[in-house]
């Protein structure tokens, strides 16, 4: 399979997160899109919609930050589609918004 590298900028509302069982210091966090956007010059391949409910998997970096976050609250961020169905935060692009 070709990697192509991608990126895709999300305003969201988080919904919930919580430890992802299958990666040690990982989050997996829920989503509600409210906006889709480009990131500079790469593809975006997230097929996404306002209103719709992403689980996006968020490092070890930016666990506090969503730590700090309430339910509810807005966010924004970059994300990858690291593999089908897998979307992962870009390091330090978590934050409210």
């Amino acid at each position: 399979m070709e990697v192509i590298e991608n990126a895709t900028r999300l305003k969201a509302c988080l919904l919930e997160c919580a430890d992802d069982p299958t990666r040690p210091g990982w989050l997996r966090v829920s989503v509600e899109v409210r906006q889709v956007g480009p990131v500079a010059d790469l593809p975006s391949l997230v097929d996404a919609r306002a209103g719709e409910t992403l689980a996006v998997l968020v490092g070890p970096a930016d666990r506090d930050k969503v730590a700090a976050l309430k339910p509810g609250s807005d966010i924004a961020l970059q994300v990858r589609l690291r593999a089908p169905g897998v979307l992962t935060a870009l390091p330090g692009t978590l934050a409210a918004d």
